[in-house]
């Protein structure tokens, strides 16, 4: 009788050892309990990489000399900065001197397939350092950008035009010093609309939108967007996509908070960003009939209690999401999605639900599946708040109930 003990199959040990893969400590140990587990526990150990200070930089330098093959396993790649200060024009002044050290590294990162900027001025970085950049970019399939900034808005498009595989761009606060010449620009968002092939965009309310919509949303025959997650100035430009869109996420804003009272000039560009949207909406610029092949609506930001103060915004708005449900021409269509703030249950009376009812109990849309995610600012979450909110959303939707499918979370 042999008295050798069972040993696994090397392909079950690494399955497990993926399921650790968010488990840094325990990664850790896998790494040092036999020479064999260590490649499957490095690939997981060594996927991520924050680099957040110079010393990080170092750090990271002297790993990859003393051990190149980890530089195989780095998939994605963080290069976060600080803010220190603000210049005379009280704009926040980025520290990111540092990271022009990173350009020795770069060039070893060639298997980076998602990289995140986060508060660097691109336009100060070295000549050198930005072509080691360049190396990276050739890799990235995901690229995130948080509060870069670029000395011209003609820059912007020729950093894009370095990623030849991008799919997915993620703009949050995203902006520039100056306006670049109008040919420039439509020369340099020509080329970069034909190489690039995004299937995802991403853009918030603090980035300035106008420069994307302009040179991708309107050259559809040249893009294969497939989802589109845009702030609610720009949504008449989804018109250009038409039936390639499969996924449109509409961001509202909560009107004129705290913070905009505190600052004059910040509440007129809200007012002034507000009216011209108002008058996008009266024009009938608005709409989601030209996107046929639409398979998933999600309206994010509502604010019910700004819609109860009885300002001309907020009735226009919540008046105009069922004038939008109302013109949706897709026969695809197959969840609509509600993001709801609110200080109450009974706040939730506010909307048009007489006209969203009518709209979403359409012959078309049998089978459909409505979500509510639901924030109740004064109330506790619970089973109990959960349990109010559907029985008032089914009072208020009993045409649809006869036709789709309610869900309801409360956050």
């Amino acid at each position: 009788m042999s008295s050798t003990p069972p040993v696994l199959p090397p392909e079950l040990i690494d399955q497990a050892i993926d399921h650790l893969w968010d488990d840094h400590e325990a990664l850790e140990a896998c790494s040092l309990t036999c020479r064999s587990w260590v490649p499957t526990s490095r690939l997981h150990l060594f996927r991520t990489v924050r680099v957040r200070s110079a010393d990080d930089c170092t750090k990271l330098s002297a790993l990859l000399d003393a051990s190149p093959v980890i530089a195989h396993c780095v998939r994605k790649l963080t290069v976060s900065a600080e803010y220190k200060g603000v210049d005379s024009n009280g704009r926040a002044c980025e520290d990111d001197a540092w990271v022009n050290q990173m350009s020795t590294l770069l060039s070893k990162l060639y298997r980076v397939h998602t990289l995140a900027l986060s508060r660097v001025k691109w336009s100060s970085l070295l000549p050198e350092t930005k072509s080691a950049f360049a190396v990276v970019f050739k890799s990235v399939k995901m690229l995130l950008l948080f509060e870069v900034r670029f000395d011209a808005s003609g820059d912007v498009l020729g950093f894009l035009f370095e990623f030849p595989i991008l799919s997915e761009l993620y703009f949050h606060g995203v902006s520039w010093d100056r306006e670049s010449p109008a040919s420039q620009v439509s020369d340099t968002g020509g080329r970069v609309a034909k190489c690039m092939g995004l299937t995802y965009l991403f853009l918030d309310p603090k980035s300035s939108p106008t420069l994307v919509t302009e040179w991708l949303l309107n050259r559809a025959s040249e893009q294969r967007l497939r989802t589109i997650q845009l702030c609610w100035r720009e949504i008449e430009n989804t018109r250009a996509s038409e039936s390639e869109l499969e996924c449109l996420r509409i961001e509202f804003p909560f009107g004129l908070s705290e913070e905009g009272e505190q600052h004059p000039s910040l509440s007129l560009s809200l007012l002034v960003s507000t009216t011209l949207a108002i008058i996008v909406l009266l024009q009938n610029q608005l709409t989601l009939s030209h996107n046929t092949g639409l398979r998933t609506l999600h309206f994010g930001g509502l604010d019910v209690s700004a819609a109860a103060t009885q300002t001309l915004f907020s009735n226009r708005l919540f008046t105009w999401v069922a004038v939008m449900l109302g013109q949706i021409s897709s026969s695809s269509l197959r969840e609509v999605i509600f993001e709801l703030e609110l200080p109450d249950v009974c706040d939730l009376q506010s909307l048009d639900w007489l006209r969203i009812d009518r709209e979403l109990s359409r012959r078309e849309f049998n089978g459909l599946l409505l979500r509510f995610y639901v924030n109740c600012t004064r109330r506790e979450c619970g089973s109990s708040l959960e349990g109010e909110v559907r029985r008032e959303l089914e009072s208020r939707l009993p045409n649809f109930l006869g036709r789709g499918t309610l869900r309801v979370s409360c956050l």
